[in-house]
C-alpha cells in the first residue's frame, strides 16, 4: 500500500494539476471503497487550498458487476436516480469532479446482453452530464488508482500484497509522481504535447491517413477542427487535465468522412467484458463490418445504442516510445492502454475539438462534422508497425507517425 507521504503527493497533484481547485468550490470525488484512505488524503489537499466543501461518492465494481449477473432483467433498464440526479446536478453548478479508477472485475461472456442493457440505463441517465462533461463546462478528471482485484490480474503469480504494491509503483511512474517535483514535471509533458497540436493546426489537415497491418482507413476532418491536448480549459477558464496519466492529442473526425477498415491492436475491457480483437469497416463514416469472435454481441448491441454509436467521435495519436508504452504491457484499463497506442473513438464527440463547438447547439454542431451519442468507445489502432500521414488543405501529403512514432 502506498504511505503517507505518496498519498499527500498524489492528492496535491490531484487538486492542483488534475482539477486546479479554487477557494470556494465544491470537489466531488467519486472513488472505489479500496481507495478511501486516498480520498481522505485528496479532500484534505482541497480543504487546505480553500474548497467550501468536498463530497465522496464511493462506487464498488464488484456490486456494478453482480447487478450485471444476477439483478431481475427488468431492473438492469434502470440505473440509480439518485447518483443520476448528484452527477447532473453537480455538473450544472459547473463544480469540479475527480473520479479515481480502477477497471472492474472481467464478466463471463454469456453475461454480455445483459452488460449491454445495463450500460445503455447509465448512458441514458447521465446524457446531460456526459453532454457537460464532454464541452468541459466544468473541471473534471480522471485518475488512475491501485486495487487488489487489478493488481491480482496483471501479477497473478504474485502474493496480492506484493502485487498491490507493485501496481502502485507502475502508476507512480506513469502519473510521474516519482519527479522531485511533480506539478512540474506535468507542467512540461503537457506543454510538450500542446506544441504538437499548435504544430498539427498549423498544418490546416483535412483528412488523415492510418495505414498497418489489418489497418488502411482516411478519415477527414471537418472545416474547424482544433487538437486537443492535455491542458484543458474549462468555461471558467481554468485550465486541468482530464486524464491522468496522459500521453495522447486528440481531434474531432468528420463524422461521414471515415473510409476503409481498421484492426484493433490491444485488448479491450467493456463494461467488465474483455474484447481480445476487433476489425471495423466504414463507409460514408458509419461502422457497416464489424469482427469480433471474442465480443461481437456486446459491440453490435453498443453500436445501436443511438445513430451516432456507430460513427467515430475522437481520433488521438499517441507515440509508441510513449511512458506508458515503455512499461510493454496491457493494463485491461482504456484510461492506461489508450496513452501507449492511437486510438480511435465510436460515439460521442468533444466539441472543444471544434472552434466554438462548446457554444453551439447540437444541430449545428452535427452540420460541422460532429457527432454526438450516449456512448463513447475509445478502441487502440496504434502499433509499432502503423503510419499516418496528413493531406493538407494545399495538396500536401505531411507524414505525422511513422512505425508508429512521431515523424
Amino acid at each position: 500500500m502506498p504511505d503517507l507521504a505518496f498519498d499527500q503527493r498524489y492528492a496535491r497533484l490531484a487538486v492542483q494539476v488534475a482539477v486546479p481547485l479554487q477557494p470556494g468550490q465544491r470537489l466531488l470525488i467519486v472513488s472505489p471503497p479500496e481507495t478511501f484512505e486516498l480520498a481522505g488524503q485528496i479532500a484534505a489537499a482541497a480543504y487546505d487550498v480553500g474548497a467550501a466543501e468536498v463530497e465522496i461518492l464511493y462506487e464498488d465494481p464488484q456490486v456494478l458487476s453482480l447487478k450485471v449477473q444476477r439483478a431481475a432483467t427488468a431492473q438492469l433498464q434502470r440505473f440509480s436516480p439518485w447518483t443520476a440526479d448528484a452527477l447532473t446536478a453537480h455538473a450544472r453548478a459547473g463544480q469540479p469532479m475527480l473520479s479515481l479508477h480502477a477497471p472492474q472485475p472481467h464478466t463471463r461472456r454469456e453475461q454480455d446482453a445483459r452488460a449491454a442493457v445495463a450500460a445503455s440505463a447509465r448512458n441514458a441517465a447521465l446524457e446531460e452530464y456526459g453532454l457537460r462533461r464532454s464541452k468541459v463546462l466544468f473541471n473534471w478528471s480522471v485518475m488512475a488508482v491501485a486495487t487488489a482485484s487489478w493488481a491480482r490480474l496483471l501479477r497473478p503469480e504474485l502474493p496480492e500484497a506484493d502485487a498491490l504494491e507493485w501496481l502502485w509503483q507502475v502508476l507512480a511512474r506513469l502519473m510521474r509522481l516519482d519527479a522531485p517535483d511533480p506539478r512540474e514535471a506535468w507542467q512540461a509533458h503537457a506543454e510538450r504535447l500542446m506544441q504538437r497540436c499548435a504544430a498539427l493546426d498549423d498544418l490546416n489537415i483535412t483528412e488523415l491517413h492510418f495505414e498497418g497491418p489489418g489497418t488502411d482507413l482516411r478519415l477527414g476532418l471537418p472545416e474547424g477542427h482544433q487538437w486537443f491536448g492535455p491542458l484543458v480549459p474549462s468555461a471558467a477558464g481554468l485550465r486541468g487535465i482530464p486524464n491522468m496519466p496522459t500521453e495522447e492529442i486528440s481531434t474531432l473526425p468528420h463524422r461521414l468522412q471515415a473510409e476503409g477498415r481498421v484492426r484493433m491492436t490491444r485488448p479491450l475491457v467493456v463494461h467488465g467484458h474483455l474484447i481480445e480483437t476487433m476489425d471495423l469497416t466504414f463507409e460514408g463514416g458509419r461502422v457497416t463490418g464489424l469482427h469480433s469472435p471474442s465480443g461481437e454481441a456486446l459491440l453490435r448491441a453498443l453500436l445501436a445504442t443511438d445513430e451516432g454509436a456507430a460513427r467515430l467521435g475522437e481520433v488521438a495519436l499517441v507515440s509508441e516510445d510513449s511512458r506508458v508504452s515503455r512499461e510493454h504491457r496491457t493494463f485491461y484499463s482504456t484510461l492506461i492502454d489508450e496513452n501507449a497506442s492511437c486510438h480511435l473513438a465510436l460515439g460521442r464527440a468533444y466539441p472543444v475539438t471544434l472552434k466554438g463547438g462548446a457554444d453551439v447547439e447540437a444541430a449545428e454542431f452535427l452540420a460541422r462534422g460532429g457527432n454526438h451519442s450516449q456512448v463513447h468507445l475509445d478502441f487502440m489502432v496504434g502499433s509499432p508497425e502503423l503510419d499516418v500521414t496528413a493531406l493538407t488543405s494545399d495538396g500536401r501529403r505531411v507524414p505525422v507517425m511513422r512505425g508508429g512514432r512521431w515523424a
